[in-house]
């Protein structure tokens, strides 16, 4: 096993090397068509502010069961997105019967799971992601817990993620889903950008990578 500061430098060369090489991938993880909120977290109260550390602990609680990814294998995620560089870094993971009984803020159940593989294979938790029909989406903390949607998302039909090449146009075999869903997620490393922050930015990459170094 390599070990501490060695095992970091290595890993974050790698990201500073591989940013610009490879192009991003979809839903949080630096997109094209990347729709925000309008709301600005500063108008956030202190009771919005109560509510987003609250659901920040039950999502941690709840998917604390899925830091063994065969755990996560066993109950129905498979991935949906590629690794962001390759055969390494951050991808999403999907359960395509979490969500459909409405439930679209379930802490225990989420719609898909995020993790990083690591060089050497070790595979990490970084957080959740959850999804509702456009609107719908709970916002218990107001502006805290915004949602985002992407207009060029497109779907195959075993629920793998492409991108639209133009206007509503899909690889074959994927449909359009565009601005028809939108998703949330919740970071339980500390993202540089905050627990509900939209997307993997190479800072927040190299922020995982030390975070699940340590945990090694």
């Amino acid at each position: 096993m390599r070990s501490g500061r060695g095992f970091v430098l290595a890993v974050l060369a790698l990201v500073g090397l591989s940013v610009g090489t490879f192009p991003a991938a979809v839903s949080g993880q630096g997109s094209p068509g990347h729709g925000h909120g309008s709301t600005s977290p500063s108008a956030a109260t202190s009771e919005q502010r109560a509510a987003a550390a609250k659901l920040l602990e039950e999502v941690k609680a709840g998917i604390v069961r899925f830091s063994d990814f065969k755990v996560a294998e066993a109950e129905g995620y498979r991935q949906s997105t590629p690794f962001r560089f390759g055969r390494w870094g951050p991808a999403h993971f999907a359960n395509r019967a979490y969500g459909r009984d409405g439930q679209f803020l379930d802490p225990a159940r989420p719609r898909a799971l995020v993790y990083m593989k690591m060089p050497d294979g070790q595979t990490v938790l970084l957080g959740s992601m959850f999804v509702a029909p456009k609107g719908q989406g709970p916002r218990p903390a107001g502006p805290l817990t915004e949602w985002h949607v992407h207009d060029n998302l497109c779907l195959t039909s075993t629920g793998t993620v492409a991108l639209a090449t133009g206007p509503g146009q899909c690889p074959q075999g994927a449909f359009f889903v565009g601005e028809a869903i939108e998703m949330m997620h919740v970071w339980i490393f500390d993202h540089p950008d905050g627990p509900f922050a939209h997307e993997l930015t190479p800072v927040a990459i190299r922020a995982a990578a030390q975070y699940a170094a340590r945990g090694r």
